[in-house]
């Protein structure tokens, strides 16, 4: 991402650390699996805790995205 460009709202899954969800997707891909790694990587977590709930749904449903098959286009 340019360092300009903004972030788009509901992309930013933490506020206190500004931690997008494009970050944690990249992250997830890098093998980072855990909410623990994601937090080390971003600080996301680790100020107020009011995105713990919603980091944990977000990784858990890519985690489940990026298991399935891709579908066939077809």
């Amino acid at each position: 991402m340019h360092p300009h460009q903004q972030n788009k709202p509901q992309d930013i899954l933490c506020d206190c650390s500004g931690t997008t969800k494009t970050k944690i997707r990249q992250l997830i891909q890098q093998g980072s699996d855990t909410l623990d790694k994601i937090s080390r990587a971003t600080g996301a977590c680790s100020g107020c805790g009011a995105c713990d709930y919603e980091l944990m749904q977000f990784l858990t449903a890519e985690q489940t995205r990026l298991s399935q098959p891709p579908q066939d286009a077809s």
